[in-house]
């Protein structure tokens, strides 16, 4: 018995021991998570702080002096502060004096990478672009300042396929992981290389014809994916990537669009996004495009083009359904459509209030159009179409017994500016010096608004009518 009360004695203490044991492993790997997210954080603190500590230095720097020292070859004349603020200086320095500075102060080559893919950029000349990656691929990888969490060299990274390399490595990974990814290698979304990265990754999944519905869902959703796209003041945005960025990443959404790759519903809510009017993209439709939406335009200039034209026909196709119900006249302005450049819905309170109650039943190009349409505050029941062609916009109006205005469009758009329209008969504006002229619905009007338009310069479609996509 006292054999066995010893063992069984053992026994606990070893168990208590084992215990402590794994208690003292849990507080290790505990000490070290948060020791590696103290890391971490620091770090990402430090790239939050390296741009504009380099702003600062270099605001404050004697530029031409430094490029004096470089020029002397006298490296030990240069102050560790303006060391430091070399890399930064890439453009003044040029890549003769920067490859000799590197040979002296290797250590720098990491503030290189990092300066280099903060200044990514697809407008830099593709040779000096290479020329420029192959010296900052010098860095190794390991160097303790880069951070290199990208699954490629750094020369390749810098060079112009590396966002879509990047794009093409992680193809199979959710989007947001991608960015994450990025961000964990100090790439954030506020730099420029992180759109491109997207833009890639949209296109590339675009080419393996893998749906883009939930990338986009980030985009259109996330506080962090809205800063690629138009946003207001109202929307929740973590930071407004560069203009460069957006317009990469927007031209590449529209190509999703454009090819069908995606989800009803996320299509209803990207055309909304795309939209936004915010002070950097503005309003699509507008004639003269503000420079974000020309560089989308130029970037993707089919897609844009098909966007327009449906977001047209969609208000279009809306109104003539849901608040007018004449089928006549939506067919013949759709033979328009290739012709007409911005629409604009007035809905009278009561159709209005009637539609926000079942938005949900109704189709989502229908709901997305319903948030395009303005509210008429006036006790009427008349609501109101605005189709603004190049030099000219015509109102239409619900209700048959009221003929078609006819106006200037400069004129027109810059009365409705100037006041909100709260009642239908605000857009009889029959004494105002930019009207044209008033067409009515009289039997045989299709032949006669076609000749009055044409004699303005306004042309039907070839083509004829467009299908609904």
């Amino acid at each position: 018995m006292g054999l066995d009360s010893w063992l069984d004695e053992v026994n606990e203490r070893q168990k208590a021991v084992l215990a402590g044991l794994g208690t003292f492993q849990q507080q290790v790997e505990s000490g070290v998570r948060q020791l590696s997210a103290r890391v971490e954080d620091a770090q990402r603190l430090a790239d939050d702080r390296e741009p504009g500590r380099l702003l600062r230095a270099r605001q404050t720097l004697d530029v031409p002096a430094v490029l004096k020292k470089l020029d002397a070859r006298d490296f030990s004349s240069l102050s560790r502060r303006e060391r430091r603020i070399v890399p930064c200086l890439w453009r003044e320095v040029g890549l003769e004096r920067m490859a000799w500075f590197l040979v002296k102060s290797p250590e720098n080559l990491p503030r290189l990478v990092r300066q280099r893919i903060r200044d990514w950029s697809l407008f830099e000349e593709i040779p000096a672009q290479a020329s420029w990656a192959r010296l900052a691929g010098q860095c190794s990888v390991d160097a303790g300042l880069l951070r290199w969490g990208l699954p490629i060299s750094i020369e390749s990274a810098l060079g112009r396929e590396g966002p879509r390399i990047l794009a093409k490595h992680w193809l199979d990974r959710p989007l947001p992981n991608v960015v994450e990814m990025l961000r964990a290698s100090g790439i954030k979304p506020s730099i420029s290389y992180a759109g491109q990265v997207v833009a890639e990754y949209l296109r590339r999944r675009l080419q393996a014809r893998q749906d883009v519905s939930d990338a986009l869902k980030f985009l259109v959703d996330d506080p962090i994916g809205r800063g690629w796209m138009p946003h207001n003041n109202t929307d929740d945005v973590v930071a407004s990537a560069p203009l460069e960025a957006r317009v990469a990443v927007v031209a590449a959404a529209l190509e999703c669009w454009a090819r069908g790759q995606v989800e009803a519903g996320v299509r209803g809510r990207l055309e909304e996004r795309l939209i936004s009017r915010d002070s950097v993209f503005g309003d699509p439709r507008l004639t003269n495009l503000m420079q974000a939406w020309a560089q989308v335009r130029a970037q993707a200039e089919a897609a844009f083009g098909e966007f327009l034209t449906a977001l047209i026909q969609q208000d279009l196709e809306f109104f003539f359904e849901r608040a007018m119900h004449e089928q006549d006249r939506r067919r013949f302005w759709l033979r328009y459509l290739g012709s007409i450049r911005k629409t604009t819905c007035w809905l009278d309170s009561e159709t209005y209030d009637a539609l926000r109650r079942n938005l949900a039943n109704l189709p989502a190009e229908q709901q997305a159009a319903f948030r395009r349409a303005k509210r008429l505050s006036g006790s009427g029941d008349v609501s109101a179409f605005c189709l603004s062609f190049e030099r000219y916009a015509v109102v239409e109006f619900s209700k048959t017994g009221n003929a078609s205005f006819i106006y200037q469009r400069p004129g027109l758009e810059s009365a409705l500016q100037s006041q909100a329209v709260g009642h239908h008969e605000e857009l009889k504006l029959k004494s105002a010096s930019f009207f044209v002229d008033r067409l009515t619905h009289a039997v045989g009007w299709q032949l006669r608004f076609e000749q009055d338009l044409l004699a303005l310069g306004i042309e039907k479609d070839s083509s004829g009518p467009r299908t609904r996509r």
